[in-house]
């Protein structure tokens, strides 16, 4: 819950006086904590591709660098992993007291995200800036400030933060900005935002016994998806997507799509996922499994089409974790038959990701990523690395609902500062071509997406238009009198 602050001064004060002491009662200088599997892959990923993610805000009115600069260091103040650097498979902590986070830019239009000059503007930024966590903090900020409005985009590596973890940072600079500008009424949350590894959060998975289940339920998976063939969505790019290994130079390129989901098409879904029993983020991955079925000519004798869905354990574990700053999310992959009829599909994909969900594949998925970080952590095994992840990722499909964004996102703490965009994603590693995201933002469903620039020559056309078109057609043949699902 958020204490109200009666003043800046005494916010400032009570902030430092609770995070001293907070932040050595979590760690000490120079102990180390382990680096569990979700955080170390990205670390050896990071080596291979951009593994940036990206929280981005368009606000009216134009910001102040410095006091941005300020917010943000008080914000890093209370999330102790921003302050650490990863080791062999160790985190230690790390002295940021000199960092300077926050670069500022100008742009000579209004900052829009239909804008393509200023959307690669930022894309092109997050490529030239990676954030390589061994050799620097985890964090950036680039504010870009425009004609009459500004853009705030922060971005972390990957091995740190999920959405959520994105979000409540955000939200928690908002608040800093807020009371340095002396907005009246302003507060920040005092305390800390913790972090603890999975050995920490579920002993119980890293016993001997355990561990050796959940291996060799992992490298049988992984022997499976090296004689499976699926379908992923057909596009204008072929060959490798790795930097180093394309023919395509620009093959690292990244673009993105925001937009707001047509309100009664908002409507409709929500209707259809109340009456079949089902969750909104059913009907949206199973309207993108029927636009891969679409674009399948060609795919010969192959009948099972495969997406890539990210599986947050941050509430799956437990809601104590939910104020916690680290990286939650657990990649698993879902198989589905083409050529469903729309009851059976529906069916398919929601047994899918209440399969995925659940203990045993979450520990198989970790187990998957365990198994990668031996060919992963020596440089000479990377090539061997990169084709296993082909083959066992097995698609260029990746669908995220971060689901509903909980933190107030309408401004940039004053009516001064109203939003008039937001968007956010993650990182885009190979194999994939494109990340779908259906976030629900100030009361709003959103229909964004981040992209590989060489897979598509115009993402409305040869995307989102048609995804629009077999959503509808989806819920067409839900809403039809003689539409049934089989039992759930």
């Amino acid at each position: 819950m958020r204490a109200k602050m009666p003043s800046l001064k005494q916010t400032e004060g009570t902030a430092v006086t609770t995070l001293s002491t907070s932040v050595v009662a979590v760690a000490a200088p120079g102990n180390a904590r382990p680096l569990d599997a979700l955080a170390e892959v990205f670390v050896h990923l990071g080596d291979l591709a951009n593994v940036n993610t990206n929280q981005i805000l368009i606000v009216s009115g134009r910001l102040d660098p410095s006091l941005l600069e300020q917010s943000v260091q008080r914000a890093v103040a209370q999330i102790p992993l921003l302050r650490t650097r990863p080791a062999g498979s160790a985190l230690h902590e790390h002295d940021s007291s000199s960092a300077r986070w926050v670069e500022h830019r100008e742009y000579l239009n209004d900052c829009d995200f239909g804008d393509p000059g200023f959307r690669h503007l930022l894309m092109d930024f997050s490529s030239a800036r990676r954030l390589n966590w061994r050799d620097r903090p985890p964090l950036q900020l680039l504010l870009v400030t425009g004609g009459q409005n500004s853009c705030v985009y922060l971005s972390s590596h990957h091995g740190v933060a999920d959405a959520r973890s994105d979000c409540l940072l955000l939200r928690s600079i908002i608040d800093h900005y807020a009371c340095l500008t002396g907005v009246p009424g302003a507060f920040v949350l005092t305390g800390i935002l913790p972090f603890s590894p999975l050995t920490e959060i579920r002993p119980q998975w890293y016993r001997p016994l355990e561990r050796s289940l959940r291996w060799a339920r992992a490298l049988g998976s992984v022997a499976v998806d090296l004689l499976r063939h699926d379908v992923g969505l057909r596009v204008g790019l072929h060959g490798q997507r790795w930097e180093g290994r394309a023919k395509d130079p620009t093959i690292g390129r990244l673009d993105f799509f925001q937009s707001l989901l047509p309100q009664d098409l908002e409507r409709r879904l929500c209707a259809a996922a109340r009456d079949s029993g089902v969750t909104v983020n059913t009907l949206l991955c199973a309207a993108l499994a029927r636009l891969m079925e679409s674009s399948k000519k060609g795919t010969g004798s192959r009948r099972t089409l495969r997406i890539t869905c990210a599986v947050s354990l941050r509430r799956l574990i437990d809601h104590s974790y939910d104020r916690s700053f680290r990286n939650y999310l657990v990649p698993s992959n879902i198989r589905l038959k083409v050529g469903q009829a729309t009851p059976a599909l529906v069916r398919s994909v929601h047994d899918a990701i209440d399969a995925a969900r659940s203990e045993r594949q979450i520990g198989t998925a970790l187990g998957r990523l365990e198994s990668l970080l031996p060919l992963l952590r020596p440089r000479l095994l990377r090539g061997l690395s990169r084709r296993l992840l082909n083959r066992c990722q097995g698609t260029n499909a990746c669908y995220s609902n971060p689901g509903r964004i909980e933190e107030d996102f309408s401004s940039f703490g004053s009516p001064q500062h109203t939003t008039q965009s937001y968007v956010g994603f993650g990182c885009l590693v190979p194999p994939y071509d494109f990340i779908l995201y259906t976030p629900t933002v100030n009361g709003r469903m959103q229909l964004d997406l981040v992209y590989r620039r060489a897979a598509f020559s115009d993402i409305r056309q040869e995307f989102t238009t048609p995804f629009l078109s077999a959503l509808r057609q989806l819920l067409d043949e839900l809403e039809a009198p003689c539409a049934k699902l089989p039992p759930l």
